[in-house]
């Protein structure tokens, strides 16, 4: 029994988030679902990468696999939107980003990993 079944009492979880798309993990998370539970992947993989599951048992619970990305957005409704908060100063956009000449990429990927920089966007 997995960690996540021995904490629920045997039911699962409602929701498993993976934002690694290791395989390895994401397989573990496909045991981890309840009846009509949701795992939800938000790491990309590399194309190709693959999964396996049991279809028995998943038949039985009924549960949903979801990808999401940028945050299942609907992009003409989600940019205005951004935009409209920013002329209103309610979001920070120019705090987020720190630009780096095409040189500097190396310390981008730093900053980012080291959390100096939300995001890092190279100018070349």
């Amino acid at each position: 029994m997995s960690e996540l079944k021995r904490i629920t009492g045997g039911k699962g979880v409602d929701h498993a988030v993976d934002t690694t798309a290791v395989p390895a993990l994401l397989t573990r998370a496909l045991d981890a679902p309840a009846i009509r539970g949701v795992i939800v992947l938000v790491g990309a993989a590399a194309a190709g990468t693959t999964v396996p599951f049991e279809i028995g048992e998943s038949l039985m619970k009924g549960w949903t696999f979801k990808t999401v990305i940028e945050g299942s957005a609907v992009p003409q409704v989600f940019i205005p939107r951004l935009v409209e908060l920013w002329q209103q100063g309610r979001f920070p956009f120019d705090e987020l980003v720190q630009t780096y000449e095409l040189k500097e990429i190396d310390q981008a990927f730093a900053d980012s990993v080291g959390g100096a920089a939300v995001k890092p966007v190279v100018v070349f």
